[in-house]
């Protein structure tokens, strides 16, 4: 596992760091404050080079739930 990196504002803790599993390295992103976290392959984090400032504010707009609902 890599060496953490934590990024920080008023609104906002979140640490980073790589981490190696058997199909590739990915990027652990955690919030120390809520416990959430995510693993991101580098497709996943390319896309995120994709969206939209619109996009953002509207997962921003949203905390807690996904911008697409999971279907049952």
């Amino acid at each position: 596992m890599g060496e953490a990196i934590t990024i920080a504002n008023e609104f906002s803790e979140i640490r980073v760091r790589r981490v190696d599993t058997r199909n590739g390295s990915r990027l652990l992103v955690e919030a120390p404050r809520t416990g959430q976290w995510v693993t991101l392959c580098p497709l996943e984090l390319e896309a995120l080079t994709w969206q939209s400032p619109e996009t953002f504010s509207a997962m921003i707009g949203n905390p807690s739930r996904p911008l697409v609902p999971e279907e049952d």
